[in-house]
């Protein structure tokens, strides 16, 4: 084996294990992500309805104080919104509650963040940013040191002048494809 393969081993093997956790947060985010238009990914929505006597329409500045009355709530309240229409949005901490004035209708929606995954999407998006950014820019690093030196690991008809040369072309021209295709 010459000097330079022994080089692409061993940096191919020390910077995979270093690499390991940091690709699971970003393999699992990402998939989290992706489906971002199926469900939140960072948070749950428990919905809860329930009743309370119906204040009726009126001014907002008369209506307002009744329904808070009425629903009695416990945690702090942020705002209040409402339209021209028949619903009063109230704003907490955690939850949106929906009144309707007309039928007393309750619907409060409360969102809490799923564990784990909320973290890993908070640095997958790099929404923290500052120290976050160098990190992030190091793992890029060591991916692109992985995928070179993973290119000479293997030799003959598996590697790099065989099947293996074919599948890093397909993986160079997939993207290359999707974007020329997304386009037209």
């Amino acid at each position: 084996m010459t000097l330079f393969r022994r080089i692409c081993r061993w940096l191919h093997r020390e910077l995979g294990f270093f690499a390991v956790g940091l690709t699971l947060v970003y393999g699992i985010s990402g998939i989290a992500v992706n489906h971002v238009h199926h469900w939140d990914p960072n948070h749950s929505a428990e919905v809860e309805t329930w009743s309370i006597e119906a204040p009726g329409p009126g001014p907002t500045a008369e209506i307002e104080p009744l329904v808070l009355e009425r629903l009695a709530l416990t945690e702090p309240i942020k705002n209040t919104w409402r339209d021209s229409g028949t619903v009063l949005q109230v704003f907490t901490e955690n939850a949106t509650i929906d009144v309707d004035l007309d039928t007393g209708t309750v619907q409060r929606v409360r969102h809490r963040r799923r564990p784990l995954l909320f973290e890993m999407n908070f640095m997958h998006l790099n929404t923290g940013k500052a120290p976050w950014t160098g990190i992030a820019d190091a793992y890029a690093a060591v991916l692109i040191i992985l995928a070179i030196s993973g290119v000479f690991l293997v030799t003959g008809r598996k590697g790099l002048a065989g099947r293996g040369g074919v599948l890093m072309v397909l993986g160079i021209l997939l993207p290359i494809v999707y974007a020329v295709w997304s386009r037209g």
